[in-house]
């Protein structure tokens, strides 16, 4: 009867940790650059449950599970929409990869193309991170830079090098912030790197898948909310009911 309470519980427990990793996709929907997160189920070890009869023989009942738990969170790599802005210093990878960003906790990587220049000419995320090329930081240059399609950029006729692209497994991916990843393996830099100038890639989080899920997660919950407030009415009446008798 208790085992049936914490079953019921994790499985509550799990619902709301999805319905928290659902609401921050939707908050971050219009977030360039941001990646939708996933999050899966695991179940808790399962015990062989048998009956036991009168000699020393036992009968075996079958399996029964012992909770549920949300195994990892993961994000998903899908690209998502290239949108126009026809700003220059806007930055869009239409191929896999992420922007190479310095902080001060290390490089970091990111799909948010909203840089800047600085007052010393260097480009910048919005946050204030040195966009990194081959070379290093980018810049100087002026506001009137132009970047080709490989990522090389010309600054007033001269080449002001090219940009670092690195690409990361969905797996490898924690994200720190908004739109901001760190890698929990060595990343690799692309090779064929592709990007647009003067557009911007929008979050990847699809709004109706996101509904769908959270309309399976609510049930989920209310589901397992009536369970543990039937097992506790039939606990009451084991103790206040039974126990006169």
């Amino acid at each position: 009867m208790i085992r049936g309470l914490y079953s019921s519980a994790t499985g509550m427990l799990a619902a709301q940790t999805q319905s928290e990793v659902i609401g921050d996709n939707l908050v971050n929907m219009k977030t360039p650059g941001y990646k939708e997160e996933l999050a899966s189920n695991i179940s808790f070890p399962s015990m062989l449950i048998e009956r036991m009869s009168g000699s020393q023989d036992s009968v075996a009942v079958g399996g029964m599970g012992t909770g549920l738990g949300v195994d990892r969170l993961t994000l998903s790599n899908v690209q998502g929409s290239i949108e126009t802005t026809d700003v220059n210093m806007d930055l869009a990878l239409t191929s896999p990869g992420y922007f190479v960003v310095q902080t001060p906790a290390g490089e970091r990587y990111t799909r948010n193309g909203h840089f800047q220049v600085d007052g010393a000419g260097m480009l910048r995320t919005a946050d204030g991170y040195a966009l990194q090329g081959e070379g290093g930081p980018i810049g100087p240059i002026s506001s009137e830079f132009r970047v080709n399609a490989d990522g090389t950029i010309i600054d007033q006729g001269q080449n002001a090098g090219r940009l670092r692209v690195v690409e990361i497994p969905a797996e490898a991916l924690q994200r720190e912030g908004q739109s901001l990843y760190n890698s929990a393996q060595p990343v690799q830099v692309s090779a064929g790197a592709q990007i647009r100038q003067g557009a911007i890639e929008t979050s990847n989080v699809d709004l109706s898948g996101q509904m769908v899920q959270m309309m399976s997660v609510m049930k989920a919950y209310e589901a397992n909310q009536k369970v543990v407030q039937t097992q506790d009415e039939m606990l009451g009446k084991a103790v206040n009911e039974v126990g006169k008798i």
